[in-house]
């Protein structure tokens, strides 16, 4: 980064830095007990102390930008929010995308699945939100690998997803077995706009 690309923020702690350096500085020279040598090494050492700190702080979005990756490496599921404030999923070894929330304050996750028209959970994970099953209508059918499946329809109180809240979104219990709830296009549909980019599915604006 130049010194010409500093905002006035960056300009302000710049200054506010290079005060502090000659405070030590001014603090060192008025010691009659300190030889030349030594004013001189400790200047150079704290010189160097406020380089490295200007330097961090000029690269702060950087590393923040690679600890980020690394931990969506080590944990892929756990969508993360950029410097820009998009949302980022990363690709997991099986070849799809997936993503951890919270469902009515219950853990859960899904499989991103843009073949999908609507957000889709199983039996198990609807008893885990507590979904009354008397009031099920099972009455909307899906085409599956297995055959036709019959839906029926529900809105859930909240999705949280990091610090994103969703609230009051429309969804569907599936009568048939699920390995992984589904995310579908009903969802995605949220964002002003989704997008794969190599190894990532970045949703941008909620």
């Amino acid at each position: 980064m130049s010194f010409n690309s500093f905002e006035s923020g960056d300009w302000q702690n710049f200054i506010y830095l290079l005060l502090i350096l000659l405070v030590m500085a001014g603090s060192l020279f008025s010691r009659r007990d300190f030889a030349f040598g030594k004013i001189l090494k400790y200047l150079v050492i704290w010189s160097a102390v406020g380089l490295m700190i200007i330097i961090l702080y000029s690269y702060r979005y950087e590393f923040s930008d690679l600890k980020n990756r690394v931990l969506g490496e080590i944990n892929p599921t756990a969508a993360r929010i950029n410097e820009s404030g998009e949302l980022v999923i990363n690709l997991s070894q099986d070849g799809h995308f997936y993503m951890d929330a919270d469902v009515n304050g219950v853990a859960m996750r899904f499989m991103i699945d843009t073949g999908a028209s609507d957000l889709v959970i199983g039996v198990d994970d609807a008893k885990k939100i507590g979904v009354d099953f008397k009031k099920l209508i099972f009455n909307k059918p899906y085409q599956t690998a297995n055959g036709i499946s019959w839906g029926a329809s529900i809105t859930l109180r909240e999705i949280k997803v990091g610090d994103i809240k969703f609230h009051n979104v429309a969804a569907s219990v599936n009568n048939a077995d699920m390995g992984v709830a589904l995310l579908g296009m009903s969802f995605l549909r949220k964002f002003k706009k989704y997008e794969f980019y190599r190894d990532k599915l970045i949703l941008t604006g909620h």
